[in-house]
């Protein structure tokens, strides 16, 4: 336990601060003067901490227990007006604990038997000699001892009691302002203590923050220094420069300040303590308290009062920790990039108690005109049922509600579809008070949908109105050609094979930007070998450097490899021939999305792009034999992807950033679609695609952010 310091109201006497050698006040009442002064001054040779003073007679008596304090009455049954049998009954309607012992001059078994039915508390008949007032001295040290531990044991008791109190009022308290009021008034308004306060240690001084009590407000004014001079040597003081529990038997000798101790003695306060509130290393001020019992503060007291500084300060780090959490959720609630609600259950179905500035903004309402309003009024028609006719917000209290759209609508009655993630939000009794809602806006991806579906359809309509009379050309100009060998024909034929290239890239990159919906594992090096066969590489050769699987679309990775592997075969080569006969559109697979495309609308005459590649570009032609001579392709992978490389010419560093636009080529003969078609796979994969240059020089295409698996061995 800390180290506690007490300061008693004792100078002179016995340290020794056991209830029964404190020190002792005796109202002795007499009507013999002589006998009286006698008694009086046997009585304090006999016992040093006892302390007389004589009345007269009863009524004398009876004053001066009004206005002075004594520990004990003695007083003879023989006197005028008022015998000593009546007094004591008028002092136990008074004053019902304090001790009364009754002196006799002669025996009397009625006398003694009336007196202890009036509660004497002890019968002593009077004798002469020094051996009548030692005994008469030791039944008083007994009657006021008993009495004080009585009156300990009942003080500590309440204080048990309060203190217990106090905790559940700390436990359940949400501020530190509340803790603190909470205790102060709690302390003050119980028996043991008649006034406490709570201060801030503050550099050289201690700042009271609350208080409550007798006359508070005038009594807890002003700072306390805490720099140890003659003036502050109160608990207050001592207990914030140890940072020890600390206690003031006797404020009359020793206070924080010299007003405090006036007003002290005004009020009847005769001790105080002052513990601090500590909680894992953090001071959260110090706790003091006054009481108008002397010596009050013992021991156990003290460890008392300690224990509840120590739960105080927790509850005030609790309270702490709970405002600054809130601090935080209210500001990520309220500056959310997603619309934010919360929701609590009325007997008419689900109304709104908050929403954030997300939620305001997007929907065009005023925060006075969406809280407390149904949350239906918010919904459209469809999306309302789903909330109260399917269920949707039962499930949401229970906890079983995931993802769904809902509907809402504006000030202006424009519908915003959104995705809502719905929770139960637990009441501080843990019952459930409502639902914590996220709506994400999707209106702009349901938009970018429905145009990607309008723009499927419009490029299928524009490549079959098309493809039609290009064929009809492509027909015509055939026969002229077999027919006269006309050079015009020839020009034409070139023209209708250059729209056709055209249309097929058109329809591919239209159709790349697509996200990704389902992917298997895929043997990067099989796949590369099957796109190799797919493509016109005259002389190249394909090394593959590392075996590993990677997450894709089949198809779409198949198309990738494709134009990749063209690409570099015909820009990649050193070959006049080759460069004179560049394209960029690639693949050349029947199973290729262009192949695909192509029988989708009709094109299977052998003017079809995946036909002219293979005629173009493979063994029929013999200028076209020395493509891709000496040319090596390397397939590889990287810590978190693949890359694809050549020894080839390689691209210059001040293209390498345009290369991936839509049309962009250094050849007038190519439609400059194949690398924008990489790159549109990519992204749809949500890869990072960046081109760089190969360690023999040629061109590297690397490929980042995908997930692969190395093959073992």
């Amino acid at each position: 336990m800390p180290t506690r310091t007490t300061e008693d109201d004792r100078s002179t006497d016995d340290p020794d601060s056991s209830p029964e050698r404190r020190s002792v006040r005796v109202l002795l009442v007499e009507d013999a003067v002589d006998v009286a002064e006698v008694t009086a001054e046997y009585l304090e040779r006999a016992a040093e901490e006892l302390s007389v003073a004589v009345a007269g007679d009863a009524l004398t008596g009876l004053d001066r227990l009004e206005e002075e304090r004594f520990d004990c009455v003695v007083s003879d049954h023989e006197m005028p007006g008022m015998d000593g049998l009546e007094f004591l009954g008028v002092v136990r309607e008074r004053r019902p604990e304090l001790p009364f012992v009754l002196l006799t001059g002669k025996g009397s078994e009625d006398l003694a038997s009336k007196a202890i039915s009036a509660g004497v508390t002890d019968y002593v008949q009077k004798r002469s000699g020094a051996d009548h007032y030692e005994l008469l001295a030791q039944r008083l040290r007994s009657a006021v001892a008993k009495r004080r531990a009585e009156r300990e044991v009942s003080a500590l008791d309440r204080i048990n009691r309060t203190i217990r109190q106090t905790t559940q009022q700390v436990l359940e308290a949400d501020s530190r302002a509340e803790i603190e009021r909470t205790v102060c008034e709690t302390l003050a308004d119980d028996d043991p203590y008649q006034f406490a306060w709570i201060g801030t240690v503050e550099d050289d001084r201690v700042e009271p923050s609350t208080w409550a009590g007798d006359d508070a407000d005038d009594f807890a004014d002003g700072t306390i220094p805490t720099g140890g001079g003659s003036t502050e040597r109160g608990p207050t003081a001592r207990a914030a420069r140890t940072g020890e529990p600390q206690a003031v038997q006797n404020l009359g000798d020793a206070t924080d300040v010299e007003a405090r101790r006036e007003s002290a003695d005004d009020r009847g306060y005769a001790a105080s303590a002052s513990v601090p509130l500590e909680f894992e290393g953090t001071g959260y001020g110090l706790l003091t308290v006054y009481t108008d019992r002397p010596n009050a503060f013992d021991d156990r007291e003290l460890d008392v009062l300690t224990e509840l500084g120590e739960t105080v300060a927790h509850g005030i780090h609790r309270a702490a920790l709970t405002e600054r959490l809130e601090r935080q959720y209210e500001t990520l609630f309220e500056e959310s990039p997603m619309m934010a609600v919360t929701t609590r259950m009325t007997p008419d179905g689900p109304v709104v108690e908050n929403c954030n500035r997300r939620f305001l903004q997007r929907l065009g309402f005023d925060r006075s005109t969406v809280v407390g309003q149904p949350l239906e009024r918010f919904y459209t028609a469809d999306s309302a049922q789903k909330l109260l006719d399917e269920g949707g917000y039962e499930r949401a209290l229970d906890d079983e509600f995931t993802r769904e759209q809902r509907t809402l609508l504006t000030a202006d009655g424009e519908s915003v579809e959104t995705l809502l993630r719905a929770v139960p939000r637990e009441a501080e009794t843990g019952d459930s008070a409502g639902t914590f809602a996220l709506y994400v806006d999707i209106s702009e991806r349901k938009r970018l949908e429905r145009e990607n579906e309008r723009l499927d359809k419009f490029v299928s309509v524009v490549s079959h109105d098309l493809r039609n009379p290009l064929m009809v050309i492509e027909g015509h100009a055939e026969l002229v050609r077999k027919q006269h060998g006309n050079e015009d024909a020839e020009a034409i034929l070139e023209a209708t094979d250059r729209m056709e290239e055209l249309l097929e890239d058109l329809l591919t990159l239209a159709r790349q930007g697509e996200a990704v919906r389902e992917t298997d594992s895929l043997l990067l090096g099989k796949l590369a070998r099957n796109c190799w066969g797919n493509v016109d590489t005259g002389g190249a050769s394909l090394e593959v450097t590392d075996e590993l699987f990677v997450e894709a679309e089949a198809s779409r990775l198949q198309q990738l490899l494709e134009n990749l592997i063209a690409n570099a075969v015909e820009h990649g080569s050193t070959s006049p021939a080759s460069r004179q006969d560049a394209v960029e559109h690639g693949s050349t697979s029947p199973d290729s999305q262009a192949r695909q495309d192509a029988v989708e609308h009709g094109s299977t005459s052998p003017g079809s792009q995946a036909h002219r590649d293979a005629v173009d570009h493979g063994a029929d032609s013999s200028d076209d034999a020395a493509a891709g001579d000496g040319l090596t392709i390397r397939v590889g992978a990287l810590e978190e992807g693949f890359y694809v490389a050549d020894d080839g010419a390689g691209i210059p560093s001040d293209e390498r950033d345009r290369i991936f636009e839509t049309g962009y080529s250094t050849d007038d003969e190519s439609t400059g679609f194949g690398l924008s078609i990489v790159a549109e796979i990519a992204e749809a994969h949500a890869w990072a695609v960046e081109a760089t240059e190969s360690d023999d020089g040629g061109a590297r295409f690397e490929f980042h952010g995908v997930e692969t698996t190395r093959v073992d061995g």
